[in-house]
């Protein structure tokens, strides 16, 4: 994987700035993975909340609901959601109520599973989970071997020529360009999840979860 000059320059000035921060994000992502299981579940529920809504929208969402994503039935749980102001509130209290079934055994699956088919099992067996909010749950939990490909880290790939379109629509489409950007780590000596931070604060200036 040859390095695009500008890029490697855009990343260089991140680790500079932003290396202090991205290590304490880092912290807290593997002190979450050694959270109890409603934790653990209520972090992923907040990653079936950002798919096609924002990361803020999407964290405001998670600290005002809190618990009640375990506690909640689905009628209340839809109503929360949307006094909160979530777009989606029907949909997406479905996928979480449906969910529950994981919640007791995150931690074991966590132990006897490895990260790649956790992540698969994930996509398959829980509503509203794409490769991307598997990507994003896993790398939330300290598992750091996944980017989280989602619009705005793919047009930044376009941009710096190393992808042509940014489709994500098929599973094939998305393990491709995973490869393309778990080359693009390799070649900086970074993990994907990690590298995806720095990405990320160059592509929005933030640095979020």
């Amino acid at each position: 994987m040859i390095k695009d000059d500008e890029l490697s320059i855009k990343l260089m000035e991140s680790q500079l700035l932003f290396n202090k921060s991205i290590n304490e994000r880092v912290i807290d992502f593997i002190n979450m993975g050694k959270s109890r299981n409603d934790s653990l579940f209520i972090e992923l529920c907040f990653c079936i909340l950002t798919a096609n809504t924002s990361a803020d929208m999407g964290i405001k969402t998670q600290r005002t609901i809190g618990n009640g994503f375990i506690e909640y039935d689905q009628e209340k749980l839809s109503e929360e959601l949307k006094k909160a102001k979530y777009r989606f509130y029907n949909k997406r209290a479905d996928y979480i109520v449906n969910a529950r079934h994981v919640r007791k055994n995150i931690k074991k699956m966590m132990k006897t599973m490895d990260h790649f088919s956790l992540r698969e099992y994930l996509v398959n067996n829980i509503k509203g989970i794409g490769y991307k909010e598997a990507s994003h749950f896993l790398r939330n939990i300290g598992i750091f071997d996944f980017a989280i490909l989602d619009k705005h880290i793919m047009q930044l790939l376009k941009d710096y020529g190393y992808i042509d379109n940014m489709k994500l629509n098929t599973r094939s489409d998305y393990l491709e360009k995973e490869g393309i950007f778990n080359e693009i780590a390799e070649s900086y000596n970074m993990r994907p999840g990690i590298l995806d931070l720095y990405l990320w604060q160059i592509a929005t200036g933030k640095i979020l979860k």
